[in-house]
C-alpha cells in the first residue's frame, strides 16, 4: 500500500469517529476532499484545492463546501490552518511536527524549511501552564523572484530619472 493511501485510510478513520461523535453525517463529499487533501503535498490554499478537485474529484464541489468541510477537517484535527497575509493556507497533517515556513510577503507564496536544527529547537520548547500542540515558525520576507522583480523596478526608475 502506498503513503498517500494508508494517510488516507488513517485520516478517514479518524474522520468518521469524529464525525460520529458530534453527530455529523458522512457524505462522499466530505471523504472525496479529504482524500484529495491527503494525497496533496505541502501547503494549499482553497483556490488550489477547487483546482485540483476539478482535476481528479469524482465530485463537483462549490467553494462553500470546501470551505465547510475544511473547518471540519480542522476541528478533527486532520489539517492545519495556516493564516497567512493574504488568505488561508492547509496542509495535511495528521501526526503533528514541528513546522517552519518562508512565506513572500509580495506574492504570498509558502514554502518549506527543512532545517533539523529549528525543527528539533522548536519541539523541544515548554511553555508553563500551556501545551504546544503544533509548533509552528513563520519566516517573513521576499522570494527569490519578487527581489529580482524588485531590483529590476528599482534600476528602471533610476535609469528614468536620468
Amino acid at each position: 500500500m502506498s503513503e498517500c493511501t494508508d494517510i488516507y485510510t488513517i485520516a478517514a478513520q479518524r474522520l468518521t469517529e469524529y464525525m460520529k461523535g458530534k453527530n455529523i453525517r458522512k457524505t462522499p463529499e466530505r471523504f472525496e476532499i479529504l482524500r484529495i487533501v491527503c494525497q496533496t503535498p505541502g501547503i494549499f490554499s482553497i483556490d488550489e484545492l477547487h483546482e485540483i478537485m476539478e482535476q481528479k474529484a469524482k465530485f463537483q464541489v462549490s467553494r462553500v463546501t470546501l470551505f465547510n468541510t475544511m473547518k471540519l477537517l480542522e476541528d478533527a484535527k486532520l489539517i492545519i490552518k495556516h493564516t497567512l497575509a493574504r488568505a488561508a493556507h492547509y496542509e495535511c497533517c495528521i501526526n503533528p511536527h514541528p513546522l517552519v515556513c518562508m512565506v513572500c510577503q509580495k506574492c504570498g507564496m509558502v514554502r518549506k524549511l527543512e532545517s533539523s536544527k529549528i525543527e528539533n529547537w522548536l519541539s523541544e520548547q515548554k511553555c508553563k501552564q500551556f501545551i504546544i500542540t503544533q509548533p509552528v515558525l513563520y519566516f517573513h520576507g521576499l522570494c527569490r523572484s519578487c527581489m529580482v522583480k524588485s531590483s529590476i523596478k528599482k534600476r528602471s526608475r533610476v535609469k528614468s530619472e536620468k
